[in-house]
């Protein structure tokens, strides 16, 4: 049964990775991911039907195209076989292993397997797209993001992500009405967003030799760019812009916070919705929601506060904002500890990288968002081990 099971997923995980190769050529691009249909990049041939199997037919047409015979990307066959032995893997670890507390059999735990499995391909898709680009997607981010709130509110399983406080959620339904606001007053230009006034035609990171010696200029990186006074800007000026955009979730989420904690009429009322007491659903369904909501703020905080801290620092813009929407939609699908763990861990895998970089004097660097997602996804899997250890650390 076990065996079926593991070949179904990968069968199921390659259809998945042929839409994600769809994703990496379009999204970046900006063509719909809808129309046209697959087709030849090259000579713009329809892709027929059996011609489109993932992994098999790539290997049948010794990969190129049936009708022209331009070699088609390996990248292709990989993807697919990569997303499915990924899924494989979660599957093996959740339903086999049993490495995850509360996730028992696939019939009561499928809404869990399925937000894990989106996340896992969001975040495929946002590093091979931020490996050859440079920049993270950030409708990828936010489809992951929405997934995980609408599975934690309408499916909510305390026993993989516990629940937080009502207060803890009171400040991260005030936050995110803060985050709304700060949203409002940027579209109608009463607040201006950061760093746009660089001049990105410096001879900087932004800047490629092509190996005769002429500089190929290119567009704007969201990760292994450190835009600084080079580029015409001030960007301890410019990070202030951003605190003030995060200045009415501060305010609204500690606001809500101490309501709920010191005012005891609303203190009352906060509780009693959190109570399940008397077979109260909407008490579950809330704390899910404010679970996920609460996730999303930390995962996201993390990454955006050591930017924020960083170039007041050293001076340079530091890390970028697809990391932080790359943690914020890992934060929304597995709660708020876990994009924290990864948080610390990504540094380790960067460093490994270096290591062997240094090793080979190879030059080729990644951009940070490969590591978070690697990361986040060790963090996932091994989330038990980890807080059982600091459990008894703490001890």
């Amino acid at each position: 049964m076990d065996i079926i099971s593991i070949i179904f997923v990968f069968l199921f995980g390659a259809c998945i990775g042929s839409f994600l190769n769809v994703v990496i050529w379009r999204l970046p691009r900006g063509e719909s991911l809808a129309f046209p249909g697959s087709h030849c990049p090259s000579c713009g041939r329809a892709i027929r039907w059996y011609d489109n199997v993932p992994i098999l037919s790539w290997c049948i047409l010794r990969g190129k195209c049936r009708f022209c015979g331009v070699q088609i990307s390996p990248r292709y066959l990989i993807v697919e076989a990569v997303t499915g032995l990924l899924m494989v893997g979660l599957w093996v670890c959740y339903y086999i292993m049993h490495v995850r507390n509360g996730i028992t059999i696939f019939s009561s735990t499928w809404p869990t397997f399925i937000a894990h499995a989106i996340l896992i391909c969001g975040l495929l898709a946002c590093s091979l797209i931020d490996i050859e680009t440079f920049t993270v997607p950030l409708g990828i981010c936010w489809f992951v993001a929405l997934v995980g709130i609408v599975f934690a509110a309408v499916f909510p399983n305390s026993d993989v992500i516990p629940n937080i406080t009502p207060a803890a959620g009171a400040l991260g339904i005030g936050a995110v009405a803060g985050l709304i606001i700060a949203l409002v007053l940027l579209h109608r230009g009463l607040m201006q967003p950061s760093f746009i006034d660089a001049d990105y035609g410096a001879k900087n990171e932004n800047q490629t030799d092509s190996g005769d010696g002429n500089s190929q200029k290119q567009p704007r990186q969201e990760h292994g760019v450190a835009l600084s006074s080079r580029h015409g800007i001030n960007p301890r000026k410019e990070i202030l812009r951003e605190i003030l955009f995060l200045a009415p979730a501060i305010i609204l989420g500690i606001g809500a916070y101490m309501l709920v904690k010191h005012v005891q009429p609303v203190s009352e009322l906060w509780t009693s919705w959190h109570s399940d007491a008397h077979g109260n659903w909407f008490a579950r369904h809330l704390c899910g929601f404010e679970t996920a909501l609460f996730g999303y703020l930390i995962g996201g905080l993390c990454v955006w506060g050591m930017r924020i801290l960083g170039t007041l620092g050293f001076g340079k813009e530091a890390m970028g904002m697809g990391d932080v929407h790359i943690m914020a939609a890992v934060g929304a699908v597995t709660g708020w500890m876990i994009p924290t763990v990864a948080f610390f861990l990504a540094p380790i895998f960067g460093l490994l990288w270096a290591f062997y970089l240094l090793i080979r004097k190879n030059q080729h660097e990644l951009p940070y968002g490969p590591w978070l997602s690697a990361a986040s996804l060790a963090a996932m899997i091994f989330h038990d081990k980890i807080a059982a250890y600091f459990k008894n650390f703490g001890h």
